[in-house]
């Protein structure tokens, strides 16, 4: 099954396809997922809260999960590209070129999944105070989520920068992914705070 057919697949079908020996999909796409599935339990709680705002949170909620969705199948055609550059004989001219271009990209796609899932914080800050209490479990599982998929992202950004590095990228495009890095685990830790207050609730 290929990752443009993640939208549409069944979700026994799409992990048969993950377990499989092959790069697409991947782990770039697991964490797609995982954040879409945070952001549709957002959603979800949203629809049960009483209070004026429920609306926005509902509504940033499904446009990140659509967002997750996109990524973790563009994850696909990402691997397709970065295995395509590896795989350059080591005597080639344009090898080096061709893995930071690859390596770039693909840790871009990563922090820009994660400023998506980040982007909730405040939907989910918004639920910690105006949520449907007997939902309050659905909104400490869906900042675990997201925090989960930020820290997965996270991997793929270290990586995918150290690649790049080691082929020769210029210093400052490094230096940004390693910020970029830095602010995702930074995020994650925020919404584990926020998880770990709404548990302390229940």
């Amino acid at each position: 099954m290929s990752a443009p057919d993640l939208a549409a697949a069944r979700l026994g079908d799409w992990l048969t396809a993950l377990a499989a020996p092959a790069p697409e999909p991947g782990g770039g796409a697991a964490a797609g997922v995982v954040i879409a599935t945070g952001a549709a339990l957002v959603a979800m709680t949203a629809g049960y809260a009483a209070a004026p705002g429920g609306e926005d949170v509902l509504a940033a909620a499904s446009a990140v999960r659509a967002e997750a969705l996109v990524a973790a199948e563009h994850d696909g055609r990402m691997s397709a590209s970065l295995v395509a550059a590896f795989r350059l004989p080591v005597s080639h001219p344009h090898r080096a070129e061709a893995i930071v271009q690859a390596t770039v990209r693909a840790a871009e796609a990563s922090a820009a999944l994660v400023d998506a899932a980040a982007s909730l914080t405040d939907s989910l800050a918004w639920l910690e105070v105006h949520g449907e209490p007997r939902v309050a479990p659905d909104v400490a599982v869906a900042a675990r989520m997201l925090a989960c998929g930020i820290r997965a992202s996270a991997i793929n950004i270290r990586c995918d920068t150290t690649s790049a590095e080691a082929a020769g990228a210029a210093g400052e495009v490094t230096a940004r992914l390693r910020t970029a890095l830095v602010e995702a685990m930074d995020a994650a830790a925020v919404l584990d705070a926020l998880a770990e207050r709404v548990t302390a609730t229940l």
